[in-house]
């Protein structure tokens, strides 16, 4: 089984985080991956091209990058890249995290024993600093009917750890630009296509949450995003207008409320 490792690089990127991230994908990995693909979301800085040259060095066979002129955002970055793999799956991997070095190898040896899956994430764990330090951890749900039950509310799938099957993604229509909830589209997507979501429940990839990722994630444009999921879910029939309702209240509460209570709701409620 081939498959491809799909990542997306801008001008913000830490260039120290960026090398080790790319490091966690191929000099550690016990199983490596058959083609790496990387966009740059726009112009990037002279280190950041420092780090990807050094990384491609004796790898050009099989690690492909993809320039782009300007910033369009992570949604319109990974279409671009998704259509450039050529493998039978497609991992994705953020420029800033880590990967087990057993991700691959895990993960791919469950597809190929259970080869209806579409879609393959894991847990993540999330640090600031260190690997070192006490994670907190994001737990999605297995089976994939528990998995569309999440869906209803939440992002039920880790973006950063998940394997796609390439003939899936193209099925659902793929990537598309949706204010910060690119992935959640996607899973809704691929749910209303009839594709099989599953989830491994262990921490595969290492997620740094530093500077501001709470607040980020409470960030007001999320609204607009949340109101177009309602109306694809409700198109589908995947929740009704009362849950399409609640949902919202959700959102806009927890949006407008301080960024220390959303630590706090993080910590609490919502990570483990």
């Amino acid at each position: 089984m081939k498959f491809s490792v799909l990542m997306s690089v801008y001008k913000n990127d830490d260039p120290t985080f960026l090398k080790l991230a790319l490091d966690s994908i191929y000099e550690h990995q016990t199983r490596k991956p058959d083609e790496i693909v990387v966009v740059f979301d726009g112009e990037l800085t002279d280190e950041l091209y420092r780090v990807l040259e050094e990384f491609r060095q004796g790898k050009e066979e099989f690690v492909f990058y993809y320039p782009q002129e300007i910033n369009r955002g992570l949604g319109s970055a990974l279409r671009i890249g998704s259509k450039k793999c050529t493998g039978d799956y497609i991992f994705r991997m953020d420029s800033d995290d880590i990967s087990d070095p057993m991700r691959f190898e895990k993960q791919i040896e469950y597809i190929e024993k259970h080869p209806e899956i579409d879609v393959l994430g894991t847990d993540i764990a999330e640090f600031n600093k260190s690997l070192d330090e006490q994670m907190r951890l994001r737990i999605c749900p297995k089976k994939h009917e528990d998995i569309v039950k999440m869906g209803k509310k939440r992002n039920p799938m880790n973006h950063v750890s998940v394997c796609i099957k390439r003939t899936a993604l193209r099925k659902c229509g793929g990537y598309e630009t949706l204010l910060l909830l690119e992935d959640y589209y996607l899973w809704l997507k691929m749910i209303a296509a009839g594709c099989r979501l599953e989830n491994l429940n262990e921490s595969l990839v290492y997620v740094r949450v530093g500077n501001g990722f709470d607040s980020k994630r409470g960030s007001r444009v999320r609204i607009k995003g949340w109101k177009q999921l309602q109306k694809f879910m409700l198109k589908h029939k995947l929740i009704n207008k009362i849950e399409a309702a609640t949902n919202m209240v959700y959102i806009v509460g927890f949006v407008y409320c301080p960024v220390g209570l959303k630590k706090l709701v993080y910590s609490k409620l919502l990570r483990k």
